[in-house]
């Protein structure tokens, strides 16, 4: 079945190219680049053709309840699944009033997680893009979530186009029917609950702009939302940018930051009747600093507030603790205490349950714990990024601590260990709401667009997890312009969907302070490539770092620019890593230079062969090297490890001067010429190494021969632009520039090709080839064109195509409401998996049937009503008592080799369950196979 494209074949990102054979000089007696003609099978068997034509503007549409995709047909066997995971959003994650579960807001949905096993319990998507206004110029999100006080199964969702969800976490029912306020610009939401009348109710207090430097607070109940737009109650404006918003001391306290300004709102009223007569009055005064946090703790005695101590957290690290903050706008004797140990923005800083600590945190990776009567403070260092967010539990015993790295922690108060972990896709994504740090003006700017993809591959040893190229957290990857560092090798499992490691494959500065004396951030080098053997064994990576053009002043000399002496100065590494069975990686061999001239030179692209552990490089000095293994000799013998076993390590084998031809001379010559790009690919078989690449204004594909080196075959004129990359399946080549297009080597004809309708320098980083052997189809994914936009910004879409070997016509034309920034094969599937801007993946199959890889939460084995009491233990043995005739019949029992009890040691019971962490348990299928070959085994008799 074909999806949706106009009647020449075109879609949003693609245009199907009529391209007539070309005459090669030279070479033309030799091929002829051939477009294949072909009748389509609808007019084989009769079938009319649909001469409508479709506009490439798709509107969004829902699938399974999950909004956002277009272009999707309904009787196509290609299906696109709803999306899993996505970016934590720097909301405070929710305690349930038992502690057993953590609800954490993501930027598409709401998930559920258990604080004992850290597994996912819920996942409750929100439909931010289906919206009523037309004219919104900024994409809606989630901005603040909060937990019912009257009814605790319930959470309230504020959108920032003024929608309201009132959503059951515990069913998952309330997403489908949101309120809908006045509102389009709404900034924050916090609720309390006030008796009024005879009965206690949730009141929503709604922070919301009306221009840029002015702001309402309005209040709301469920009574007036089912009243429609506009029936709040407004309590307080200013004039000041809003920021911060919180509801405290039982409705009694209303606190809201505007920059500099702190307002203070304490509730007048004595009877409340109904929401018009609730009155509040204002205090205001001025801060020394940026407000970016604040927390309120009241103090009751006999039902009546008699204390509130309000913290305040700034954008310098200042944290100003005012106690009996009522009294001291009475009498106008605020006298704060100030406390000083960030170096930057306290991101969140919040009191202790018994009101004797405060616990802050920022972008140092540290947990800092204040005791205020001592005045002493300790620290909980080296944590994997900033701290966004901080929960204190209802009954003090824990912190949830949210870090910038996508991902979420319990720590215990008690022994300040964790004991619940969550993590997700840390790849980086352009949030909504700009961060704490950008309160201040800095020296530098945050990425404000997407300007590469994510590196990502899957281990064919172990198809169930993924291996991505992420930072040190969201502000650290980002760095400064458009420069990005990724130094670190996440390890995502498909079937816990959980991180369930990190390994730092380039240089770090994870616990440094990563600013120089100027205020500039410290970049780390950036993983670019990575490869597996075809056992799994092996995995090579490439990294690069270039100084800064601003550090290079000194190294000026003559003509020489900024820019040369960076380029210089680049440091690029190819790096063989061994990987173990528990997918640790050992460095084996680092080459320095691998490419080089006069000064190091790039590596395009690295490719492994498929049936041997061997790779292949291409870099910018115009030369493919093969690297293969050799054992490690000392004296003449080979050099062991511990285990006994030799010691291998990486070498160049075998290195190949690709050919240039000269336009002036029909001939094919060496020369050293500046390679732009460049890609290489195996054929299916290991005997052939294309090799894609464009030399001044000509790319060329070259055959080359990996037994012997030399080159069999090349084919130009097929390549437009920068060489993206290549891909070899069957007899076809597939090659990627500003055309995707089909070669077939053994017909030496051009199949079929498409002109990428974008052809910006953004978008052809962001275009991406992936291939699947095992359907013989391979996905395009390709920014679509906005011509509002220059870059990639917030709000860019792309588009992805499924195209067939046998068939011009796209299988699927899908379009996503993000940016896809990786595409791979699904492995031991037929089908893709896609990782988009917000940190969400998706599975892509052409079949009904879902991957098992990536099977919803809706299918897994959890709970439906989360009312179920978790196990105490793992595993329980009981034995009962006997009696002494039962003991002594025991005694006299012959064991019998065919029947037998069999004796298993405790830790062989406690290794199955020790394998991996909490949050990346083994599935209970592969568990229970464990425990029963140890009871089932025969048992080993000695003579």
């Amino acid at each position: 079945m074909r999806s949706k494209s106009d009647t020449n074949g075109d879609t949003a990102s693609l245009k199907k190219r009529k391209r007539e054979p070309k005459d090669d000089s030279a070479q033309s007696q030799q091929k002829k680049h051939r477009r294949k003609t072909k009748q389509k099978a609808d007019a084989v068997n009769g079938e009319g053709v649909d001469q409508t034509n479709h506009t490439n503007d798709t509107s969004l549409q829902t699938i399974n309840g999950h909004s956002g995709l277009s272009g999707v047909p309904s009787q196509s066997q290609w299906k696109v699944q709803p999306p899993m995971g996505g970016r934590m959003l720097n909301i405070d994650p929710i305690f349930s009033p038992d502690e057993k579960f953590l609800i954490i807001t993501y930027n598409t949905s709401i998930q559920v997680f258990s604080t004992e096993s850290s597994l996912p319990i819920r996942r409750i998507p929100i439909p931010l893009t289906e919206t009523d206004d037309e004219n919104a110029t900024t994409p809606a999100h989630i901005v603040a979530t909060s937990l019912s006080m009257t009814s605790k199964e319930y959470i309230w969702v504020a959108c920032s186009d003024g929608r309201i969800w009132n959503i059951n976490w515990r069913l998952g029912s309330g997403s489908d029917t949101p309120f809908t306020i006045n509102s389009h610009s709404l900034v924050d939401m916090s609720v309390s609950v006030i008796e009024i009348g005879n009965s206690k109710i949730d009141v929503l207090l709604v922070l919301q702009k009306t221009v840029p430097t002015s702001a309402h607070i309005t209040a709301y109940t469920r009574e007036s939302l089912l009243e429609g737009k506009g029936k709040g109650l407004l309590l307080h404006s200013f004039d000041e940018g809003p920021q911060v918003l919180r509801f405290a001391a039982g409705g009694r306290l209303i606190l809201t930051a505007a920059k500099t300004a702190l307002h203070i709102g304490n509730l007048k009223t004595n009877k409340i009747t109904s929401l018009d007569t609730l009155r509040y009055e204002f205090h205001s005064f001025d801060l020394p600093d940026i407000i970016s946090c604040l927390d309120v703790r009241a103090t009751w005695k006999d039902k009546k507030l008699t204390r509130a101590d309000v913290v305040v957290g700034c954008a310098r690290g200042a944290i100003y603790l005012y106690n009996d903050i009522l009294s001291g706008l009475s009498d106008r004797s605020l006298q704060p205490r100030k406390l000083h140990w960030h170096r930057r923005a306290v991101h969140s800083v919040k009191w202790s349950k018994d009101g004797n600590y405060l616990i802050s945190g920022g972008a140092e990776t540290v947990l800092v714990l204040w005791q205020i009567d001592a005045g002493r403070t300790e620290t909980l260092p080296h944590l994997s990024a900033t701290i966004e967010n901080i929960t204190v539990s209802p009954r003090g015993s824990s912190y949830a601590i949210h870090l910038d790295d996508n991902s979420t922690m319990v720590l215990s108060t008690a022994e300040m260990k964790p004991t619940m972990f969550v993590s997700g896709i840390q790849s980086l994504v352009l949030e909504e709401t700009p961060s704490k740090e950008s309160l201040v003006r800095r020296v530098w700017r945050s990425a404000d667009e997407i300007s590469a993809p994510v590196v990502a591959t899957s281990n064919p040893r172990n198809p169930s997890q993924m291996f991505l190229c992420v930072g040190n957290g969201q502000q650290a990857t980002q760095g400064s312009g458009t420069t990005v560092s990724a130094p670190l090798v996440q390890v995502f499992d498909f079937s816990s969907f959980q991180g369930v490691a990190k390994h730092a494959i380039a240089r770090t500065n994870a616990t440094e302070a990563n600013i120089t004396r100027d205020g500039v951030p410290i970049m780390e080098p950036t993983a670019t490539s990575l490869s597996f053997s075809q056992d799994g064994k092996w995995l090579a990576s490439v990294d690069e770092w270039q100084p800064p053009e601003r550090d290079t002043s000194p190294f000026l000399t003559g003509s020489k620019t900024t820019a040369d002496a960076a380029r210089q100065r680049r440091e690029i590494y190819l790096k063989f890593w061994e990987v173990h069975e528990d997918n640790s990686l050992e460095l084996v061999t680092r080459v320095n230079e691998a490419h080089h001239t006069d000064f190091p030179q790039a590596i395009f692209d690295v490719a492994s062969d498929p049936i041997s552990s061997r790779f292949a490089t291409i870099g910018n000095d115009g030369v493919v090297r093969f690297w293969s293994t050799q054992y490690r000799m000392r004296d003449g013998l080979a050099v062991k490890g511990h285990d006994g076993e030799p010691l291998r390590s990486w070498h160049c084998s075998r290195a190949v001067t690709l050919p240039v031809r000269e336009k002036q001379e029909d001939t094919i010559e060496e020369t050293r010429k500046v390679f732009h790009s460049g890609a290489v690919a195996y054929s299916e078989d290991g005997s052939i190494l294309f090799t894609a690449y464009r030399v001044s204004t000509e790319g060329l594909v070259v055959a080359i021969d990996t037994q012997t080196g030399t080159i069999r075959d090349v084919i130009s004129g097929i390549i437009r632009g920068e060489v993206r990359s290549i891909q070899s399946m069957g007899s076809c080549l597939i090659l990627l520039s500003e055309d995707i297009a089909v070669y077939d080597t053994v017909s030496d004809e051009l199949l079929y090709s498409y002109k990428l309708k974008d052809t910006s320098l953004a978008a052809k980083r962001l275009t991406q080839l992936a291939v699947n052997h095992q359907s013989r189809t391979f996905a395009l994914a390709a920014p679509i064109p906005n011509p509002r936009q220059d870059k990639l910004k917030k709000g860019a879409r792309s588009e992805l195509t499924v195209f067939s070997l046998e068939d011009q016509e796209p299988q699927l034309v899908q379009s996503f409401p993000h940016l896809i920034i990786s595409v791979l094969a699904t492995p031991g599937s037929s089908g893709f998996v896609v990782v988009d801007s917000a940190a969400q993946i998706w599975a892509v199959t052409d079949t009904v049937e879902q991957p098992l890889i990536l099977r919803s939460m809706d299918d897994l084995s959890m709970d439906d009503t989360v009312e179920t009491q978790p196990a105490k233990d793992a595993l329980v043995l009981q034995e009962e008592e006997l009696s002494d005739e039962e003991m002594e019949d025991a005694d006299q029992m012959e064991v019998d080799d065919d029947n037998h009890a069999a004796v298993v040691a405790q830790q062989h019971v406690v290794q199955t369950f020790n394998v991996a962490p909490a949050f990346a348990f083994a599935p209970v299928e592969g568990s229970f196979s464990q425990l029963a070959a140890m009871w089932c085994t025969q048992p080993t008799y000695s003579e």
